[in-house]
């Protein structure tokens, strides 16, 4: 008698296009939405980093974000990247580190001028 093993396979999956649109409203939701929620903070970090410094910078981190949103819930769909649960609360929490993130927004300037003033690009 043999016995057989199957997979498990998930029924739960990530609409690409949905991930897209959070990423492009808000910076980085679309990764929390696909259960990343570090790189949806790096994802908003860099992109507010970027923007301060130089805006193409930060609008180019910004548009990448959206289209890894999309890739990464494609991926995941596709069983080719871990399945993620995203569950409401890490996305609430997201929106906090954002909304703190917009609120550091008038100050930033100085911050980044006062970080970067003792640096030397040569």
């Amino acid at each position: 008698m043999t016995c057989r093993i199957t997979p498990s396979v998930t029924l739960e999956s990530k609409e690409p296009g949905f991930s897209a649109l959070l990423s492009l409203v808000f910076v980085g939701l679309g990764q929390a939405y696909n259960g990343q929620f570090l790189r949806g903070v790096l994802f908003l970090v860099g992109t507010l980093i970027g923007g301060l410094s130089f805006a193409p910078a930060g609008a180019a981190i910004w548009l990448y974000g959206a289209y890894d949103a999309y890739a990464v819930a494609r991926r995941m769909n596709g069983g080719t990247v871990p399945y993620r649960e995203s569950s409401v609360a890490a996305v609430l929490l997201f929106l906090a580190v954002w909304l703190v993130g917009l609120l550091f927004l008038p100050v930033a300037p100085a911050a980044v001028s006062t970080l970067t003033s003792g640096l030397s690009w040569w």
